[in-house]
């Protein structure tokens, strides 16, 4: 016997599908994924840009606070020299009411002294830490104390207040020791004055 010869070109039998095909719901599933892919880049690009503005409000906000940082320190240094320059005003002023003339002084001591009394020695030096004081020290040749008494009534008449005054009386001569203070008539009577 003899076989004729024939072409196939199908080598597949016929059979039923395996499975039923997808519902029309899981075909979106594809869809859905591609659609998260774009929402997650469009997230991740937001996120970047809020990233961005992020740093550069952080950068900005530094950038202030150096800036107030640093007028603080010239508020600060303005203040030192401020400072300095009060001092040094102070000083001057110091140096002006202590450089008051003494000639009135001098001479007013000397006229008072009377016709039996002489000055033997008379001393004023200013105090190196507080140059408004003036230590006086006067030796006069005299008997009585009458013309302490009224040396010291003309040296209080030109508004020197004598701290601690001490006085030796002995043969014939008298020695007086004291701190005189300038007082301010002005601004004693300022500062009784209630406001």
């Amino acid at each position: 016997m003899q076989i004729t010869e024939r072409n196939i070109d199908d080598f597949k039998t016929e059979r039923k599908d395996i499975a039923p095909p997808l519902p029309v719901v899981l075909r979106l599933v594809p869809l859905l994924f591609y659609c998260s892919i774009a929402v997650a880049v469009i997230l991740s690009s937001i996120f970047a840009i809020q990233f961005q503005l992020a740093v550069q409000k952080r950068d900005n906000h530094k950038a202030q606070t150096a800036s107030i940082a640093a007028q603080t320190q010239d508020a600060r240094n303005q203040r030192t020299a401020l400072e300095a320059q009060i001092k040094k005003a102070t000083d001057i002023q110091n140096w002006v009411d202590s450089s008051r003339p003494i000639q009135p002084l001098l001479v007013e001591i000397t006229r008072s002294m009377g016709p039996r009394s002489s000055i033997v020695d008379l001393r004023l030096d200013r105090e190196p830490e507080n140059p408004s004081q003036i230590r006086m020290g006067l030796r006069m040749g005299t008997d009585s104390t009458k013309q302490l008494d009224l040396t010291v009534e003309k040296i209080a008449a030109l508004n020197y207040r004598a701290f601690s005054p001490t006085q030796t009386l002995g043969r014939g001569e008298l020695d007086y020791k004291a701190t005189l203070v300038h007082q301010d008539p002005f601004r004693s009577q300022n500062e009784e004055t209630p406001r």
